[in-house]
């Protein structure tokens, strides 16, 4: 299988991603909570719930913890290494105007609209082993967010990859030709990094 280094330089920072479209809200500066509410602040839904917000643009979120249970190495998972990237970084960008997050650069993990603190976050794609430009498969990626307090967030990561190019070899393309991660991380916004939190 490809080796983890590579696949984090390509899950993090250099797969494209399809984006969805959130709905329009209005702005009120930094840890806004614009787009995860009705009016950018307190709860106008009528119950109780309490809404978390994030910071608009460009952040860098540490990813703190994994759950355990995660579906990566054993048989049929795809070796991304997800245990050993708790204290790396991932770039995250939430734009006001369509209440939209996007996990990883050009939404590696998927993007999508957030609201009442929850959002499915998609991606589908074809992707490049950073050490070898040619070996390509497609990946389609399903990403639950999660607001747990402000600029803090769970992500249920499932990641499919397939039709591998031919030149990724035997050793690089899972058996059947197909694989399936899925785990849990805990994100909060890094007080040390900056875009782009490599």
């Amino acid at each position: 299988m490809r080796q983890i280094k590579a696949l984090f330089i390509a899950l993090a920072f250099g797969a494209a991603a399809t984006a969805s479209t959130g709905c329009s809200s209005t702005s009120n500066g930094d840890a806004s909570t614009d787009g995860l509410t009705n009016d950018g602040g307190g709860d106008t839904s009528g119950d109780s719930m309490q809404l978390f917000g994030l910071s608009t643009g460009d952040s860098c979120f540490d990813i703190v913890s994994v759950d355990p249970g995660s579906v990566d190495v054993a048989a049929g998972g795809c070796m991304i290494g997800v245990d050993t990237l708790v204290g790396s970084a991932l770039l995250v960008n939430y734009v006001q105007a369509t209440a939209t997050v996007t996990i990883g650069k050009d939404g590696s993990l998927g993007a999508g609209p957030v609201a009442k603190n929850m959002g499915t976050l998609t991606r589908d794609g074809t992707t490049s082993d950073s050490a070898m430009p040619t070996c390509t498969w497609h990946q389609t990626d399903t990403s639950n967010l999660t607001l747990t307090a402000t600029n803090q967030f769970t992500l249920s990561v499932t990641e499919v990859e397939n039709m591998f190019a031919a030149a990724c070899g035997a050793a690089n393309t899972p058996t059947g030709g197909t694989c399936t991660s899925s785990w849990t991380w805990h994100m909060a916004k890094s007080t040390t990094k900056t875009p782009p939190c490599q």
